[in-house]
Order: C-alpha cells, then structure tokens, then sequence
C-alpha cells in the first residue's frame, strides 16, 4: 500500500534519476489476452528500439521483463545508466492502456502505442504523478460482529489500519451487537414503552451516543492522518446508520456507500475488497457523471469543447476533463496547440499534428491544470460535448 509519505519517498527519489533515462509504462494485465506470454515485453523492446536507447540499458529492462514475475495492471519503469526503478499498479492509467494507434514524436525522445508509453530523455513522470496525486483514497470502516475495523484502498490495492479505533471498548460493543436485533432499533431512537422502559432508553441512548462519538473522534483522526478523500461504511444497518448520524458533516458527505458486512466475521482484507471492487467502480462512474453536470451548471465559468484548448493556453482552466480513450489529435504551430487544422494554418504553414493523449500531460502541469480522466456513461457524455470540458478560474 503506497502512504502519503511513500508518495513523498518515490517523487524524491525519481528527481535523481540521471539525463537521458528511460521511462517505459506498460500495460501489463494479465487478463487480457494481448498480454499472454510476456507479450509486452516484445511490446516494450520494440518501442526502446524505435527510441534508439543505448543497447545495454535496454538489455538490462528486456532481461527483467523476461524474468519478473509480475502481478499488476501497469508497470511503471524508470532507468538510467545505474539505476532501474519498479513501480508495478493494480489500476489501469490513462494514456497507456487505452491508446489505439502509434506515433513517434519528432526528434524520437517519445512513443505512444497501444499499451505502451515510452520516453528516452528527461524523466517522464507526469502519468505516474498523476495516479499518485489524482487517485481517490479510500477509507473502509467495516462492523461485524467480533469488532470495528478500518482499511485503505488505493490504487487498487487495500490494506487493513492496525489500532484504527483505540477507543473501542471491546466489551460494550459486545453486548450492544448481539442485543440490537432484540431491541427494535429506529434511525432516530429506540422503540419505548413504559416509564421504566423509557428511563432505560434514554440512558442507553446516551451511552450509545458517547460509544458512536468516541468511534467518529477516532476516524476524524485518521481521515486526516491517512488523507482519505472518500468513506465506504459495510455492517449491520442499524449500526452504520448510528454511526453516521454520529460522523462531522465533513465526513458524513464523504460517505460514498454503505454495505453489509460479509457472512462470516474476521473477514481478510482481500476478501473485504473482493465485495468492494464492482461497488467502487461504480462510485467512481457515477462520480464523473456528477462532476460533468456540475460543470454544465458552472457556465459561464465552465468551457466545453475545442474552446477549452484556448483557455488552458490562457492559463484560465483549473480542472481540464478528458475522455479515457484519448485518441483525438491536436495541431502544433509556434509553441501554441489547435484543435482545429485550420486555425493553426493561419499561424504557420505546415502545423505539426501531434495525438493529444501525447501533449495533454505537458499542457496540464504547463498551466497549472489539474487533469480529470472519464469513463462509461460521463465519457459517452463529455464526447457528445466536443470531447473536452473544464472548470474555469476566471
């Protein structure tokens, strides 16, 4: 599991990296039938060889490609004359492995292809940087009968946070998990009956609210700790609906989903992430449909279309959305990109076409513009819309 602090570690230690090196980011899952027999490692000594790297260091990444297992969706490698970093991810990045076609940049320091991002010269760090800053972290408090535990998912990969909840009184929670079905639970209380019910209640009530309390104080701890930026709650309704009742408001409208607990209590974290997988797929779908209807109701401090482009290189976009399959082109003349042929035919005489999945990194950190990649129902959407959306700063 990479920490904020190990994010810190890898960005430092890749600014060493010597000039010229190898970036090399490779689509690697082993699900897909294009991959079977190491085939991305011909993939790779074909797109070093069009790049002209010097035949010892491209030996030394064809031997470990050959030879190293390796379980991940990605890979990303970095190599100098002394150094050879591996970095592999259980996610699928942008700009890798969608890409359909081929092209090799002017000068041959940069190839695209399909499932290959390849670059001789300067560091290229920006698709890795990218997953590292842009990706959502996950924080994961599950119930079940034996005690209350929290994981972190990021980058595909999950991880259980030892002591999450020092405030837990194992005992009481004990007794309030297996009396709960017995006692009628309601969002807003507990069924009464009676005054000496009703005296009961009130006080059970109350310790309830400072057993929840004490739990919410622990994970507000933790959400700034571990840098959280969304919340999945899974156990018994009736404990997770108290608990959020309980939660800041911060947290309470970073609650994404709430799921029951597996069958069976002390589940491993790789079975915790088994069930979440489809349903943080599914969040992050329905994410990126909300933040495209945000930005439509944003106008006039939103852009859509080939006007984005014009507005980035005004240093006006904060937040530049592309679509995941980035397989549009864009048109390079005096240091200035175009959508449109025609526009930059009226600047120079013969405009460079470049794929826009090639200069999109470059542009974004260029004009200080956080990117935003978009899947399924918010890519069809945003392709409807010219194939390009931003926020606006002015």
């Amino acid at each position: 599991m990479i920490g904020k602090e190990e994010i810190r570690r890898i960005k430092e230690s890749l600014e060493g990296l010597k000039t010229p090196s190898l970036s090399l980011y490779l689509d690697v899952n082993p699900a897909k039938p294009e991959n079977a027999g190491r085939a991305y490692a011909l993939r790779a000594k074909d797109a070093m060889k069009a790049l002209r790297v010097p035949e010892a260091l491209a030996e030394r990444v064809l031997e470990l490609l050959k030879h190293e297992v390796i379980q991940a969706k990605t890979l990303a490698l970095f190599a100098d004359e002394a150094r050879l970093e591996l970095y592999p991810l259980q996610v699928e990045l942008p700009l890798v492995s969608a890409l359909k076609t081929t092209f090799l940049d002017e000068g041959a320091s940069r190839l695209l292809t399909d499932g290959v991002l390849a670059h001789f010269g300067e560091p290229f760090l920006l698709p890795l940087v990218y997953a590292l800053d842009e990706y959502e972290r996950y924080g994961v408090v599950y119930v079940d009968r034996e005690r209350w535990r929290v994981f972190e998912v990021f980058l595909g990969e999950i991880a259980e946070v030892q002591d999450a909840f020092l405030a837990l009184d194992t005992e009481a929670w004990r007794r309030l998990s297996l009396d709960a079905p017995g006692r009628r639970f309601h969002l807003g209380g507990i069924a009464r009956g009676g005054a000496g019910q009703d005296l009961f209640a009130k006080r059970l009530e109350a310790w309830e609210g400072r057993f929840y309390k004490a739990l919410a104080h622990d994970l507000e701890k933790l959400w700034a700790e571990r840098g959280f930026t969304r919340l999945v709650l899974m156990g018994p309704e009736e404990h997770t609906k108290l608990f959020l009742t309980h939660l800041p408001g911060r947290l309470r409208e970073r609650v994404v989903a709430e799921l029951p607990s597996l069958p069976h209590p002390g589940a491993s974290p790789g079975e915790v992430l088994k069930r979440l997988e489809p349903v943080l797929e599914e969040v992050e779908r329905r994410e990126e449909v909300k933040l495209l209807k945000r930005l439509e109701e944003a106008y006039p401090k939103a852009a859509f279309g080939p006007e984005v482009l014009a507005r980035l290189q005004e240093g006006r976009v904060e937040l530049w959305v592309l679509p995941w399959n980035l397989e549009g082109g864009v048109y390079a003349c005096e240091g200035l990109y175009f959508a449109d042929e025609a526009e930059a035919l009226g600047l120079c005489d013969q405009p460079q076409a470049k794929p826009l999945a090639l200069v999109a990194p470059e542009l974004a950190a260029g004009y200080a513009a956080r990117l935003e990649f978009v899947r399924g129902e918010a890519e069809r959407r945003l392709l409807e819309r010219g194939g390009m959306a931003a926020l606006l700063r002015w």
